[in-house]
């Protein structure tokens, strides 16, 4: 169990700590995630000049950080989340599906470095207590208080089992989108699922692959559609999605994921609360802003 003044230093005293403890948590285990190690003495150096993050910034053996995988273009190849496991020892968590790619991409980098790169098997769980904050032990999300924590090998005995589908649907509501299902590997740019928004860049780090257009984007530019969460009114087949939304004739962005009557979406701005129709069906949805966004976002 993490003390409260880890709590307080992280999340501020307005944290109710005791509400929060996880006494009534749930767990998942996340199949679709999967455990990467990358460790020897050249691992910080490699990670640093790969991820958007500040690597530098996990202080210690029990914490986590969040980050994304650019390409050159600037465009995200993976959401990550990396733990520290002590001095130059990471595990890093990587989408199940997209875990012969990152080690393939990683390793183009790794010739100098000579880092150690070693797929593990132990089992990631995500405890959490749908509708409020968690903090229950275990690595705290690095995203949002709200995600609760993240349990490598083996989940906490307090915690009630649930199925993925309750995870996602808690992680949805919330806005906030994780892996293959939500994020198009090569395709979609980090601004775009509040990489800014989720504490996963650093503005003041070195270099690293696509930062760019991403600092670029931050600085002078504008990110005019970004992901939220959407109320969902109708049964909608989840084959058919991505798919895209509408107002009228009009694109309004893009339906990426459901899980009965919520989903995510990338919205532009201007179609926030309104109706819109999802392409080729009789189902609609409508879009908010995530209360976590900074006040000055509209």
């Amino acid at each position: 169990m993490i003390r409260r003044c880890q709590f307080i230093q992280r999340f501020g005293n307005g944290f109710n700590f005791e509400a929060c403890c996880g006494y009534s948590s749930s767990v998942a285990q996340l199949n679709h995630r999967k455990l990467v190690e990358v460790s020897g003495s050249q691992s910080t150096k490699l990670l640093q000049g790969l991820f958007t993050n500040d690597i530098t910034n996990l202080s210690g053996s029990h914490s986590a950080l969040y980050t994304h995988l650019l390409n050159v273009r600037g465009r995200v190849m993976f959401d990550n989340i990396v733990y520290g496991r002590g001095s130059d020892n990471y595990l890093i968590e990587v989408d199940s599906s997209l875990v012969a790619k990152f080690i393939k991409f990683i390793s183009m980098y790794n010739i100098r470095s000579q880092a150690r790169i070693t797929v593990k098997e132990e089992p990631v769980f995500a405890s959490f207590i749908p509708g409020s904050s968690l903090l229950d032990g275990g690595y705290v999300d690095p995203r949002l208080p709200e995600l609760g924590c993240r349990h490598i090998g083996t989940p906490p005995d307090e915690a009630t089992p649930v199925d993925v589908d309750v995870y996602h649907k808690h992680r949805v509501r919330l806005g906030v989108s994780e892996g293959s299902r939500d994020i198009t590997s090569g395709k979609d740019f980090p601004f775009q699922h509040n990489l800014d928004f989720l504490n996963g860049v650093s503005f003041s780090k070195g270099c690293y692959i696509g930062q760019e257009l991403t600092a670029r984007t931050h600085h002078v530019g504008e990110t005019r559609k970004r992901v939220v969460p959407v109320s969902v009114s109708g049964e909608l087949h989840v084959e058919t999605l991505p798919t895209h939304i509408s107002a009228g004739k009009r694109s309004a962005g893009k339906l990426l994921s459901v899980y009965g009557d919520v989903g995510l979406a990338v919205l532009r701005f201007p179609y926030l609360d309104q109706e819109l129709s999802v392409a080729g069906t009789s189902v609609t949805v409508v879009g908010h802003k995530p209360a976590w966004w900074p006040a000055e976002v509209k």
